[in-house]
C-alpha cells in the first residue's frame, strides 16, 4: 500500500505550500510574468515595426530637436517668458530661419545642382583625358558607366508612368504629414519640459529619479551642445567657402559650399577629406590644376584656423570623442538606423560616453612599462624640427588665445565640469561643499551683542570687602 501511494502522482508539488522546500523563489513568478511580458513586446515590435517606423523616426527627431531647443527656451523663461510663448517662438523662429534661407538660396541652389549633374559628363571626360596624357591608366567612358543604369530608368518611367505620379503625390503627402507630426510633438516636448519630467518621475524610486534626471541632462547637454557648435561651425565653413570659390569663379559654389560644410562637421575623421576633395575635383575639372590647387591649400589653412581658434571657442562644452569610436558610432548607427542614425551618433556616443565617466568607479593605475611609451633614446631631425615650429609657432599662438578667452570682469572664476556637478547630486558626499558654506544662512546679530563689553575682573580674584560685598558675587549669601 505504501509502495502504490509512492507511484501515484502528486499535485502539491506542482503548487507547494509556503515553507515546503520545494517551492520556488518569490521572485521566481514575477521574473517568469515578466519574461513573458518581454517576448510579447519583441516579438510585437518585430512584427509591428515596419507599420510604425515613420512614426518612431519623427519623433526620435523630435526629441533631439526640442532638446536642441531647450537652452534657448530656458533663457526666454529667465526673462519672464511664459515656457509655452517661449517654446512657440523658439519654434517659429527656426521655420523662419529654414524658409528665409530657403527663399534665398533654393531657386540657385536647385539651378546649381541642375547644372553640376548636367555638367557630370563633361568633367568627367576632362579629367579622364587629363589622367590619359600624363598617367599610363584609362579611366572607362561615361557612356559605359550608366548607360544600362539609364536605359531601365527610362524604360521604367515609360511603362509605368501612372504609377509614378500616383507613388510621387503620395510620397509629397506623406512628407507634409510627417513634417506636421515632427512640428507638433517638438512643441508639445518643448512646452511641456518640467512637467514632462514629472510625470516620468512620479512613478520612480527617489533614487531613480535622480539617474534618470542625471541621463536626461546629460543627454540634453551633449545633444544641444554639438548641434548647436557644429551647425554655427558647418555655416562658417560654409560661407568662407562659398565666396572664397566665387572669388575663383568656380562654378556651382552654393551646392559646393554647402556640400563641404555640412561634412566636414557632420561626418567625422574623413568628413574633412571627403566635403573638400568634391570642390577640389569641381575646380580642377572647370577651371584648371592651379586653382583645383589653390583651393586645396584654402581647405588645409582653413582646417588649420577651425581647429586651433574656431572650434575651441564654439565647441568648448562638446565632449571630445576618440576619433575611432566616432567614426565606428556613424558607421554603425548608420547601418541600422540610416542617415537620421548616422547624423545623431556623435551625441548619443557622447552622452553614453559622459555617463559612463560620471556612473562607473575609477581606479588608481598600477605602475606597468605597459602603460605608457618607451622614453625615447634620441630625436631624430624630423622630430626636432616638428618640436621648433610646435614650440615657436603653435604654442604662442594658442597661448594667446586661450589668454584672450581667459580675460574677464571677475576677480573669482569658478570652473566646473557639468558632468561631474550633476554626478554629485546623483552620489552626494557627506561633508559640505565649498559651495554649500558659501549659500549658508545668514544670522542676524542682536544689537547688544555688538555693544562695548565692560570688563570685570575674576571673580574670586578681587582683594578686601570690595570683592565679598559685590550685587553679582554668588557667595553673598553664605555668610
Amino acid at each position: 500500500m505504501a509502495n502504490e501511494q509512492k507511484q501515484r502522482f502528486d499535485f502539491a508539488t506542482v503548487f507547494p505550500p509556503k515553507g515546503d522546500p520545494r517551492r520556488p523563489p518569490e521572485w521566481f513568478g514575477r521574473a517568469l510574468l515578466y519574461m513573458v511580458i518581454a517576448v510579447f513586446l519583441a516579438w510585437f515590435a518585430y512584427s509591428s515595426w515596419w507599420k510604425i517606423e515613420f512614426l518612431v523616426l519623427d519623433v526620435v527627431i523630435a526629441i533631439f530637436v526640442s532638446l536642441a531647443m531647450e537652452p534657448l527656451v530656458l533663457r526666454l523663461v529667465r526673462h519672464g517668458w511664459r515656457r509655452g510663448a517661449a517654446s512657440a517662438v523658439t519654434l517659429i523662429g527656426l521655420i523662419i530661419i529654414v524658409i528665409v534661407l530657403m527663399g534665398m538660396f533654393g531657386n540657385l541652389l536647385v539651378q546649381q545642382v541642375i547644372g553640376m549633374a548636367n555638367g557630370l559628363p563633361a568633367l568627367y571626360e576632362q579629367v579622364a583625358e587629363f589622367i590619359a596624357s600624363r598617367t599610363p591608366w584609362h579611366l572607362p567612358a561615361m557612356q559605359d558607366l550608366g548607360g544600362e543604369i539609364v536605359k531601365n530608368i527610362q524604360t521604367s518611367w515609360v511603362t509605368d508612368f501612372a504609377g509614378q505620379a500616383l507613388t510621387t503625390t503620395v510620397g509629397l503627402a506623406g512628407s507634409f504629414i510627417n513634417i506636421m507630426t515632427v512640428l507638433l510633438v517638438i512643441y508639445y516636448i518643448s512646452a511641456a519640459g518640467p512637467k514632462l519630467r514629472r510625470s516620468l518621475c512620479q512613478w520612480l524610486a527617489p533614487r531613480s529619479q535622480r539617474r534618470f534626471l542625471f541621463v536626461w541632462t546629460i543627454a540634453q547637454d551633449q545633444i544641444s551642445s554639438f548641434l548647436f557648435s557644429r551647425t554655427i561651425l558647418a555655416l562658417i565653413s560654409a560661407a568662407c567657402m562659398s565666396v572664397f570659390l566665387v572669388i575663383l569663379k568656380v562654378p556651382y559654389w552654393l551646392p559646393l559650399a554647402l556640400f563641404c560644410g555640412l561634412v566636414s562637421q557632420f561626418v567625422p575623421t574623413i568628413g574633412t577629406y571627403i566635403g573638400g576633395a568634391v570642390p577640389v575635383v569641381v575646380a580642377w575639372g572647370s577651371r584648371g590644376l592651379l586653382v583645383a590647387v589653390i583651393v586645396l591649400v584654402y581647405i588645409i589653412i582653413y582646417q588649420q584656423i577651425e581647429n586651433m581658434i574656431l572650434a575651441p571657442k564654439i565647441s568648448q562644452r562638446t565632449m571630445d570623442l576618440n576619433p575611432a569610436i566616432a567614426f565606428l558610432s556613424v558607421l554603425a548607427l548608420g547601418a541600422v538606423f540610416g542617415a537620421l542614425g548616422a547624423f545623431l551618433a556623435l551625441p548619443l556616443a557622447a552622452s553614453f560616453q559622459a555617463i559612463f565617466s560620471a556612473s562607473v568607479k575609477h581606479y588608481e593605475l598600477i605602475d606597468s612599462p605597459l602603460m605608457q611609451d618607451p622614453k625615447p633614446v634620441g630625436k631624430s631631425k624630423v622630430v626636432e624640427g616638428v618640436e621648433a615650429f610646435n614650440e615657436h609657432v603653435v604654442q604662442p599662438m594658442a597661448s594667446h588665445v586661450g589668454s584672450r578667452s581667459a580675460k574677464g570682469t571677475s576677480a573669482r572664476v569658478r570652473v566646473e565640469d557639468p558632468v561631474m556637478t550633476i554626478a554629485s547630486q546623483l552620489y552626494p558626499a557627506a561633508s559640505p561643499t565649498a559651495k554649500d558654506l558659501d549659500e549658508s544662512a545668514t544670522v542676524p546679530i542682536p544689537k547688544s551683542a555688538s555693544a562695548p563689553v565692560k570688563h570685570r575682573p575674576l571673580r574670586g580674584a578681587e582683594t578686601g570687602d570690595e570683592a565679598s560685598e559685590g550685587e553679582d558675587n554668588p557667595r553673598k549669601e553664605w555668610r
